[in-house]
């Protein structure tokens, strides 16, 4: 069996319905609700609204809610009750607005009679709603909404009656809390007893009917001059006023306003669970939306076609291999190089000496300087050493290298060079030394 799901959210409580189709003893189906209400006066009312919606979904007891609706009071709200509901992923619901909600159900109790243009006086824990209403097109004519009266002023106004006859204060914030929600339940039970006498830990409240409608007749008649005003300024005639919400359980509203504005005032079976059965009955199945795919899990990168490891732009899993091809690679170089200038030098250096020694001796009639005997200079050119055993061999990118070529210079007159640079690692070439002749003497001639 299916079965549709209706929930208003008021600030101090959640409401939940679900029509039940009853046959009458006539033979006619009556029209009936099972109603549930959630306390929400420590909660936040739309985190409440969408949790206790999927403990009803989540429920197996061979009813499955194939439909939800839940009635909105203005577009904040009914953004709030959409991230709470996405939020349990929930999706399968409705959005509908409290007026069109209450009119649905007035129209289908049959309540609304033979009204044509009707205006609600919505009055909840958390402020005063009014709204003229075209039965005919469902179409809001004209609302306002006030927080200068509502249901909490209410508890505020017998709590502070209480403790001022009493004549204590409370002193920490549970006792505050406690009492004000005993207050609560006093103003409900007035609705339907003449006084009422609730102890507790925090003090005993006792009050009448009496006193608390002479606490709340200024608020009510306050909000019975809003709405005279409102339906002085519909575009279209309103034929009754309707009281709906928890407010309009207080036989001191309906009296007030039947007075200020001289209309029908009607007030509905369970006023305060209206919006809820009304969304029951437009509540319509909606599409679940489909979940986004799982994301696809990167592939990781491959190296370049043909490049070696450590061109690759991932860094690959084998670090000791790259780092002694790149050392290896980088002493190869260094050895070639220190080659290539060694063979300039030795080019420089040869070109400089003379082709042949100069005289033996240089004799003069004074004096006699011995002769000094050089013998013919060799060049000797030193074969190009092969690389030193102690690099490593060098890896793939590394045997495709090639030494510059370099082109002997000029040889031009300078001075002698210095003499060679000792490399290390290169075996010592030891070049042979050259001495000059001694300047030549003259004697001048004695006269």
């Amino acid at each position: 069996m299916t079965e549709v799901l209706g929930v208003s959210v008021g600030s101090s409580a959640v409401r939940m319905a679900r029509p039940d189709l009853r046959l009458h003893t006539s033979g006619e189906q009556e029209l009936d609700f099972r109603s549930d209400t959630v306390d929400a006066y420590w909660d936040r009312a739309e985190e409440l609204a969408a949790e206790s919606i999927g403990v009803v979904l989540a429920q197996n007891g061979g009813n499955q809610v194939e439909a939800t609706g839940v009635a909105y009071r203005d577009q904040q709200q009914f953004g709030e009750i959409q991230q709470a509901m996405a939020r349990q992923r929930l999706y399968n619901y409705r959005l509908v607005p409290e007026a069109r909600a209450t009119l649905a159900y007035l129209e289908a109790s049959g309540e609304i009679g033979d009204f044509g243009t009707i205006c609600l006086y919505d009055l909840g824990s958390s402020g005063l709603t009014i709204s003229v209403l075209d039965r005919r097109t469902g179409e809001v004519l004209l609302a306002e909404r006030t927080t200068d009266i509502s249901g909490d002023d209410f508890d505020r106004l017998i709590c502070d009656n209480q403790l001022a006859k009493q004549g204590m204060e409370l002193q920490n914030t549970l006792g505050v809390q406690e009492f004000t929600s005993r207050c609560r339940i006093a103003k409900e039970q007035l609705s339907t007893s003449g006084a009422v006498c609730l102890p507790g830990d925090s003090g005993v409240i006792l009050i009448s009917r009496e006193s608390f409608e002479a606490l709340v007749t200024v608020p009510i008649e306050y909000s019975a001059r809003l709405v005279r005003d409102i339906v002085a300024r519909s575009p279209q005639y309103v034929d009754a006023v309707f009281l709906v919400g928890g407010g309009a359980r207080i036989p001191l509203v309906e009296a007030i306003l039947r007075s200020w504005t001289g209309l029908h005032v009607v007030t509905p079976r369970d006023p305060e669970a209206v919006a809820a059965k009304g969304a029951a009955l437009l509540a319509t199945p909606v599409e679940t939306p489909a979940l986004p795919p799982p994301p696809a899990t990167p592939l990781p990168a491959m190296p370049l076609s043909g490049a070696p490891d450590w061109l690759s732009p991932e860094p690959v899993d084998r670090p000791g291999t790259s780092k002694r091809k790149i050392r290896g690679a980088a002493l190869v170089a260094v050895g070639l190089g220190a080659i290539a200038a060694l063979g300039l030098t030795l080019g420089y250096g040869g070109s400089e000496e003379p082709a042949s020694a100069p005289a033996d001796t240089v004799s003069t009639s004074t004096a006699t300087v011995p002769t000094t005997t050089r013998p013919a200079p060799t060049t000797t050119v030193a074969p190009a050493p092969p690389a030193t055993t102690e690099a490593p061999a060098p890896a793939a990118p590394v045997e495709t290298y090639e030494a510059p070529r370099y082109e002997e210079p000029a040889p031009a007159p300078a001075p002698a060079p210095a003499p060679p640079p000792l490399i290390p690692g290169l075996p010592q070439i030891q070049l042979p030394q050259i001495q000059l002749p001694p300047p030549p003497v003259f004697e001048l001639p004695r006269f």
